[in-house]
């Protein structure tokens, strides 16, 4: 199913479209028109701002451009916008002195001034809302719910969509005090009048405004105080632009129980077939599940256990499983009819099994899943089959489902947020690469899989088909990678264009990926990079997608899907390209040494490189900026990509807030510092306060230390003020890291990755692998032959009874032969060399030699008694067997083992089938034998 067409819902409109409606519009004989333009001006744009339709590109203005419209009336409050500033500088001198009990106004005011450009309504429900302060070991944040959009469409067990913002120091301050005396009942027309009311008064002096003009002036006050530009000032100004999410706590113990398995096959052994009717009767075990919730454990690891041929029943007795132990989203404990209409739907998935193979391709999972949805009749099923859709979709194997395949075209795009830390994904690759199960080969492509997905933004089946060809590392600079994602004969990409990626890998991270590049220079460019040569695009889902998925689940949590690698990947492509705009020192905007080292001028510089191409960003068009990095990203506009993947927006404020992030030093008044440590004006400890929070301000003199202004950054108060207090809300979790320093050395995943190999690798393929590597000849096409033939991903390692039948066997030499080169084995003709044999070169690892065997008779021994020997206990049908006689000697049978490869028409996998490339390979059968018959 690689290659399967995903249908696609397209949200757009064309010249054509809206040429059809301005012709209908003008056959209107009265003055009707004027308003049905108006109301098709209003569509358009909400249409294109609000559920991000494509809508064509505007040449002579069909209508008006409401970006302009938007920005000019912000332009009219550009007076008034210099005169608020002033006024709220002396307003604040007034609250740091007489602390006063702030009203409702004022706190709506300066979170409009300090936080963002909020609308009144907003403002409104953030003043109401007791839990909108969230504290995060030493953060605050201010959580802003969503008042339209998505929210307005919910089901009875939906999450409730919000945003966050960055809180400073002084608003929390405020809010927090305001809260202990809230006003009840506050009202936007309550607000709005009071508002009104402050601003007409000392010291402002400004006249009353209607509801939404006051966004307009606040919206002013940003864009020429902070100069920020009008595609951020959206951002900030409409929280619905944008999603935030929760970080969901894993423990050590879980994680470790869960990563135990993340290379095993999670299906069901299939049942005899006296136990078909067994199997008919478990089908939707669920139910017995539903009429008895203490079901014997043994019967629910089988129940849950999945079927090659249908996940379905397992999958939906999970799901009953969950619900009755955990709950819905906003109740802990659900009733049973709920639970029971939730799940009662093996009527409408009978007739559509959904095999695993199925599962774990992207583009069938998401055609299985528009079949289901649309087979069915009525709201009430649709919201609960995407219920029981929402579950698959954390579960590792179905994880690539799609909901934005189900929204409505008339309403918001639903969206997944999550994204992955830099350090996350140093614990994913350790984890993969470090396994104790798994091909260490296997380990290697699950690793450079997620590390690709991470940066170079790619979607599973954009990864599974990237070519050897597609991917260039530069010489000049082996961390920085050029990648192209285009159509190729297993599938396009999703908008059906190609694009050209440009990247920049750390170092302890991009060796991965060029050891993947180096073992495949023999290789035919135009192969799949992740995978031996000529591996099916199933296997290649199923061996290295499915464990890095279930990696990601274990150490992130089960809501983490590997599209969030994509999701990880925008956002730190988004932060390099704000760092460049801005100039900004990484040590300002995070704490995260592994994201200091790529937000660096010469690692963005790096990145950027082919669109700078040589100059300064100053001296390039810096509105260009958010084009390209959509471009790069594969999208047609910015806010699909802000709406989708640039999740939440607190981490933009040291960027749209320029000197007033977390991490930016500034000067504080003595009044102003009082007040956020909660002392009172005329409290004298201060200094000592100071003294604690800087040290160099505990080494300044007396007379530098009464100086006006104090220089601090906001987090060196946050760890005085908060480093005790954690929010019961959305506490951070005890991430799981193996390291916590993030230098090259400490984490030289190679020698992590070799640290994992036995001594004495038991398993051929990979001794092999080693020693190509050892001796320079890595001959990747002929390895991934032995492979193919010898087990592939189910090819054992070497057990405890092979090993002693290979010691009690004679050391195999290499002959040649008419068809070229062989193995040979010289031993009797018995029954005990018969059962050595056959425990070590009968077993798939080594299918790929034909066994042929010369029985040499001396001739005074009985012929008859040696060849039945021969014919039952060693040879085959349609083996070759040659008897011999000899006047003088014991009898003794030879086996002859003769490489087989499947004939290629690739002139690539011919030359690697060479002579000397197979004298090489039975060469090192032999050293393999040889060791392991002296270490037994």
């Amino acid at each position: 199913m690689g290659n399967a067409k995903q249908p696609e819902q397209i949200k757009t409109l064309t010249d054509n479209d809206i040429n059809v409606i301005n012709k209908f519009i003008k056959t209107v004989p009265t003055g009707k028109q004027r308003h049905y333009k108006h109301a098709l001006v209003n569509i358009l744009t909400y249409f294109a701002e609000v559920l991000h339709w494509q809508l064509p590109e505007v040449k002579e203005l069909a209508w008006e451009d409401q970006d302009l419209t938007w920005f000019t009336k912000i332009s009219n409050y550009a007076h008034e916008a210099f005169q608020v500033l002033g006024a709220y500088s002396h307003s604040k001198v007034a609250l740091f002195n007489q602390r006063c009990q702030p009203s409702a106004e004022y706190v709506a005011l300066a979170i409009a001034m300090e936080v963002a450009p909020f609308s009144i309504h907003y403002l409104t429900s953030i003043i109401n809302d007791p839990h909108c302060v969230i504290i995060e070991d030493t953060e605050t944040y201010l959580k802003v719910d969503h008042l339209g959009g998505l929210n307005k469409q919910k089901g009875e067990d939906d999450d409730v969509f919000f945003t966050r913002y960055h809180l400073p120091l002084l608003v929390y301050r405020l809010l927090s005090d305001y809260q202990k005396e809230p006003i009840k009942g506050l009202t936007t027309q309550k607000l709005h009048k009071r508002l009104n009311q402050l601003m007409e008064d000392e010291p402002f002096y400004l006249t009353a405004k209607p509801v939404w003009h006051w966004q307009h002036l606040f919206q002013a006050v940003w864009h020429y105080r902070d100069y920020v530009v009008p595609t951020l000032l959206k951002d900030i100004s409409y929280p619905e632009r944008h999603v935030a999410f929760v970080k969901v706590e894993t423990t050590l113990k879980d994680t470790r129980q869960q990563l135990k398995s993340i290379y095993q096959y999670d299906w069901r052994a299939p049942l005899s077939s006296s136990s078909t009717s067994q199997s008919q009767e478990d089908d939707w075990a669920h139910k017995r599940l539903l009429s008895n919730k203490h079901v014997d454990k043994q019967l629910d690891n089988r129940f849950s256990e999945f079927e090659q041929h249908n996940i379905l029943p397992a999958m939906l007795y999970r799901y009953a499983q969950e619900l009755i132990e955990h709950g819905g989203v906003n109740k802990s404990v659900l009733a049973d009819n709920t639970i029971y209409n939730y799940t009662t739907l093996q009527s409408k998935l009978t007739s559509h099994p959904l095999s695993y193979a199925n599962a774990i391709d992207e583009e069938a999972l998401q055609l299985w899943a528009r079949r289901v949805y649309d087979s069915l009749e009525n709201d009430r099923s649709r919201l609960y089959m995407l219920y029981f859709f929402r579950f698959m979709r954390h579960q590792a194997i179905t994880d690539g489902i799609d909901f934005t395949e189900f929204d409505a075209p008339t309403s918001c795009s639903s969206v997944d947020a999550y994204r992955l830390s830099l350090e996350e994904l140093h614990d994913i690759t350790d984890a993969l690469l470090t396994h104790q199960d798994g091909h260490p080969l296997q380990r290697l492509f699950c690793a450079v899989s997620g590390i690709l997905a991470y940066f170079a933004m790619l979607r599973r089946g954009e990864l599974l088909r990237l070519r050897i060809q597609d991917i260039h590392c530069l010489p000049n600079h082996p961390q920085c990678f050029r990648i192209y994602i285009r159509k190729t004969k297993e599938g396009t990409t999703k908008e059906h264009k190609a694009r050209t990626v440009h990247t920049v890998i750390p170092e302890e991270l991009a060796k991965l990926v060029r050891i993947v590049l180096a073992n495949k220079a023999m290789c035919d460019v135009s192969e799949p990079l992740i995978g031996f040569t000529g591996e099916s695009y199933h296997s290649r889902q199923l061996n290295y997608l499915l464990p890095l998925t279930k990696a990601i689940k274990a150490i992130a949590g089960h809501h983490v899907r590997f599209h969030h690698l994509r999701h990880s990947g925008v956002h730190l492509f988004m932060q390099q390209a704000l760092h460049m705009a801005y100039d900004l020192a990484p040590q300002l905007t995070t704490t995260s040494a592994a994201l200091q080292r790529l937000l660096t001028e010469e690692v963005v510089n790096a990145r950027f490189d082919y669109w700078l191409e040589g100059h300064h960003f100053s001296q390039c068009n810096d509105n260009l900026l958010f084009d390209e990095v959509c471009k790069q990203i594969g999208h047609e506009n910015y806010a699909t990509t802000r709406w989708s993947y640039l999740h939440s927006i607190d981490w933009l404020y040291p960027f749209y807030r320029l000197g007033y992030g977390a991490l930016q030093p500034r000067e504080y008044s003595h009044a102003e510092l009082k007040y956020i440590l909660n002392l009172t004006p005329s409290s004298n400890d201060l200094s000592r306060q100071l003294a604690l929070i800087s040290p160099k301000y505990r080494d300044k003199s007396l007379a530098q230390k009464q100086n006006s202004t104090i220089s601090l950054t906001e987090n060196q108060l946050r760890r005085h003020l908060l480093g005790s207090k954690r929010s019961s809300l959305n506490a951070i979790p005890n991430n799981i890291a193996w390291s916590t320093n993030y230098d090259e050395v400490a984490f030289d995943f190679i020698k992590r990755w070799q640290g994992s190999f036995s001594t004495a690798p038991k398993n051929f393929v990979f001794y092999l692998f080693l020693e190509m590597r050892k001796a320079k000849q890595l001959n990747w096409p002929l390895l991934s032959q032995i492979w193919h033939q010898s087990g592939r991903h189910l090819h054992p390692n070497i057990n405890k009874a092979q090993m002693t039948a290979l010691s009690n066997l004679p050391a195999p030499t290499i002959t040649t032969n008419e068809t070229g080169q062989a193995l040979t084995l010289t031993l009797a003709c018995n029954v005990k060399n018969s059962r050595h044999f056959k425990t070590v070169f009968r077993q798939p690892q080594w299918r790929w030699l034909r066994p042929s065997f010369t029985l040499v008779i001396n001739r005074k021994t009985n012929k008859n008694v040696q060849l039945s020997r021969l014919k039952q206990y060693f040879a085959r049908a349609k083996e070759e067997c040659v008897v011999k006689k000899q006047s003088e000697g014991d009898s003794h049978l030879t086996i002859t083992l003769t490489p087989t490869f499947t004939p290629s028409k690739s002139k690539t996998q011919k030359n690697a089938l060479r002579v000397n490339n197979i004298e090489f390979v039975l060469k090192h059968i032999q050293i393999y034998v040889k060791h392991i018959q002296q270490t037994k």
